[in-house]
């Protein structure tokens, strides 16, 4: 019915101890820590006992090695590694120090954070910090910085948070924002960072990608010269085009996802089992980059943004196109900075086809992943729709003139980027 009453219950657990005199000091030390824990207005009674009893436990797990052939002036030595995370660590690191027992606590990384607190504690507190995940068996796994690189590490402090600028491969986890945007905006935005687009963000660690995924249909003032540089004047260095349809092969297709392994369960991927599997071509990329292919992967069959998901094994489709991505692709992602400019996909559809299921998921799985796409239909023709469940369609829709048939798409190598235009004297002049 009180804390005494408990105390001197639990007191008789500490019968493990064999020596006399280690047994009242270990008494006296649990008696008093128990009494100040009782005093925290926050903690019950139920509380304190469990507390108390996980103190006995774990004094029970290490008294062989701490008290093992006891001797008056002999001391064990017990040492903390990572500072405690807990309160219940910290009142069992109390106890210790109440005992025969150097207690050590060692916080090699400031940036972790240690909840012990005692009047008897002596802090030794240095100015460069260390980062380890566990102790150190030997050497060859300590990595030390040197002062520049603490310097560095200070000044990416300094510099790269919210303050607007970004060192290079700094995010490693983004998501999608597809812009609605006019027609003229798309040239515009097109060669323009990721930093410098509108609704640009990095919260939490996490960059919102603002990227471009548009259908242009017709020709604006019918003047196909012009709608051959505008084009033209898309292509980047990181530009990949396409004009002979479809991309991925539906037969390719049906064997690579005849021969996938069980990948999925209740839905999700398995992505242990997809980075173990023979199959799995990505292992040589960014684990960055590696994890944000499987999230993207992962997003689309949750959305079920193609028509068939779940339903007609559309999913296995899915899974076979992601994981299949080519060299060109994979270069791509790989290089692919948040912040800085984003890969791109150009593509003209001049003829009657329409793109496949199979070309559908490719161009959205890569819209997920953050890559601008511009997709050109003189004929105005539906040829993106088809495969998209309603109201799941990424891309945005222009018109922007009259529509035009038989196009025969040039080769792009033989056009001026810019266009010619006949300047008056006036402008020559100025």
């Amino acid at each position: 019915t009180t804390v005494y009453q408990m105390i001197a219950g639990l007191r008789r657990n500490l019968s493990f101890v064999s020596d006399r005199e280690l047994l009242e000091l270990v008494n006296s030390a649990f008696t008093e820590i128990a009494v100040d824990l009782s005093k925290r207005s926050e903690i019950s009674i139920s509380r304190l006992l469990n507390k108390l009893v996980f103190m006995i436990c774990w004094l029970k797990r290490y008294c062989k090695e701490l008290f093992g052939g006891y001797k008056k002036g002999k001391m064990g030595c017990f040492i903390f590694f990572g500072g405690c995370k807990s309160s219940l660590e910290a009142d069992f690191l109390r106890l210790l120090a109440r005992l025969p027992v150097d207690v050590l606590v060692l916080v090699p990384d400031m940036d972790d954070e240690c909840v012990l607190e005692d009047k008897a504690l002596y802090r030794i507190n240095y100015k460069e910090s260390l980062s380890l995940a566990e102790f150190p068996k030997n050497t060859a796994t300590l990595g030390v910085g040197t002062v520049a690189y603490h310097a560095e590490r200070e000044l990416d402090e300094i510099m790269y948070k919210d303050t607007g600028l970004y060192r290079s491969q700094q995010y490693g986890t983004a998501n999608v924002l597809i812009l609605k945007t006019m027609y003229e905006e798309i040239s515009i935005l097109w060669k323009e960072e990721m930093r410098f687009r509108p609704n640009f963000s990095t919260d939490n660690g996490v960059v919102t990608l603002p990227v471009i995924f548009a259908k242009v249909c017709g020709v604006k003032n019918s003047n196909v010269t012009d709608y051959w540089i505008d084009i033209k004047n898309l292509f980047t260095a990181d530009t990949v085009f396409y004009s002979a349809f479809p991309i991925i092969p539906e037969e390719a297709v049906r064997q690579l996802s005849n021969g996938m392994p069980p990948f999925l369960y209740n839905g999700k991927l398995k992505r242990e089992e997809i980075k173990r599997s023979r199959i799995y071509k990505y292992s040589m990329l960014r684990e960055e980059a590696q994890e944000h292919i499987l999230d993207k992967l992962q997003l689309l069959l949750d959305e079920k943004i193609i028509r068939g998901t779940f339903q007609d094994g559309t999913e296995y489709g899915i899974m076979a196109i992601a994981l299949n991505l080519d060299k060109v692709m994979m270069r791509l992602i790989q290089k692919f900075d948040f912040t800085k400019t984003n890969p791109k996909v150009v593509c003209v559809l001049t003829g009657e086809q329409i793109m496949s299921k199979e070309d559908t998921v490719y161009l959205s799985f890569l819209s997920l992943l953050g890559f601008d796409i511009a997709v050109f239909v003189p004929t105005g023709y539906n040829v993106l729709e088809k495969y998209y469940n309603n109201g799941k369609a990424l891309f945005l829709e222009h018109q922007i003139g009259d529509y035009l048939y038989d196009l025969t798409v040039p080769d792009f190598r033989k056009i001026g980027s810019k266009k010619s235009e006949k300047k008056s004297w006036i402008k020559k002049l100025f």
